[in-house]
C-alpha cells in the first residue's frame, strides 16, 4: 500500500498521513524514516507495520535503546558501546567495571518497564561530527565510531546502525514535557514512543565480547534480548526453546 500526500497540501508528516497504531515508521522514495518525518506531495510514501521484517527490526532497535538507557539508570558509569536488533532481538554492549549478573538481569527489566511506560518520545536530531564529540564526550566508543564515519569496512559488525557514511544523528528520549532524559547516537528510525514496545519483549542471556570484534580491544558485557508485537508471540517465540533446554538438562 503507498500513500501520496494531495497535490498542493502542506507538507504533512506520517502521523497524518498514517491512523492505523500498527504503522510505526515508514517507507519514503526507498529510505526508512520515521513518522516524524516531514513528507511533500512528490513523495512515494509506504507504511510499516510493526509485524513487517522491517517493523519488527525498528521494534528491536528501540528496546535496545531501552535497554541501555535502564543500564546507565542503574550504573551511569556504564559506557554505550552498540546496540543492533539481530534475527528474533537485540543486544546492546557496555564498558563496565564488572560483569553482569543474573540478579542484575532482573533489576534492568524492571527499569526498562518503568521507561516503556512512561511513554518516551525518540526524536532524532542532525549534529555535526564535533557537536557529536561534545555531546558524547563521557562516550570513548562512541567517540571511536564517530571517527570510523564512513568507513563501514573498519566498524564492528552491528554498528551501521549508528554511523554510516550520510549526516550523523542524535536520538533524544524525551518526556512528555519535552525534557531529553537520555541520548544515543544512532540513525534510526525507531518507534514514535517506549510505550509502543508494549510487553512482548524479555532479556535473555549475558556474554562477553570484545569491542569490534577484536581481542586487542577491551572485552565488554553483551545484554541479550528478544522482542516482538504482543506478549503471545513472545510466548510462542520462547515456549519452544524453554523445552529444549530443559530436555537438553534432562539428557
Amino acid at each position: 500500500m503507498e500513500c501520496s500526500v494531495p497535490e498542493n497540501a502542506q507538507p504533512k508528516d506520517g502521523f497524518a498521513l498514517f491512523s492505523d497504531r500498527s504503522i510505526v515508521a515508514m517507507r519514503v522514495n526507498g529510505t526508512l524514516k520515521d513518522l516524524a518525518a516531514t513528507v511533500s506531495e512528490t513523495d512515494e510514501v509506504e507504511p510499516v507495520t510493526i509485524d513487517s521484517p522491517e517493523g519488527l527490526g525498528i521494534l528491536r532497535h528501540s528496546a535496545a535503546h531501552v535497554l541501555a538507557q535502564a543500564v546507565q539508570r542503574i550504573n551511569p558509569q556504564a559506557n554505550l558501546g552498540i546496540g543492533p536488533p539481530v534475527t528474533d532481538g537485540f543486544y546492546y554492549d557496555f564498558g563496565v567495571e564488572t560483569p553482569f549478573t543474573p540478579e542484575d538481569l532482573k533489576a534492568i527489566t524492571k527499569e526498562m518497564q518503568r521507561i516503556v511506560r512512561e511513554g518516551q518520545r525518540f526524536v532524532r536530531r542532525v549534529v555535526t561530527d564535533d557537536e557529536a564529540r561534545a555531546e558524547l564526550a563521557d562516550e570513548p566508543f562512541k567517540l571511536e565510531l564517530i571517527g570510523l564515519k564512513g568507513g563501514s569496512s573498519e566498524a564492528a559488525d552491528g554498528a551501521s546502525v549508528e554511523v554510516g557514511e550520510g549526516e550523523l544523528t542524535i536520538y533524544d528520549n524525551t518526556t512528555r514535557d519535552g525534557e531529553v532524559v537520555w541520548k544515543d547516537l544512532c540513525r534510526g528510525p525507531h518507534l514514535p514512543n517506549t510505550r509502543m514496545i508494549g510487553n512482548g519483549w524479555d532479556l535473555t542471556r549475558i556474554a562477553a565480547a570484545y569491542w569490534r570484534g577484536s581481542e586487542k580491544n577491551p572485552q565488554l558485557q553483551r545484554i541479550y534480548g528478544t522482542a516482538w508485537p504482543s506478549k503471545d508471540e513472545l510466548r510462542a517465540y520462547c515456549v519452544p526453546r524453554w523445552r529444549t533446554s530443559a530436555l537438553s538438562a534432562v539428557s
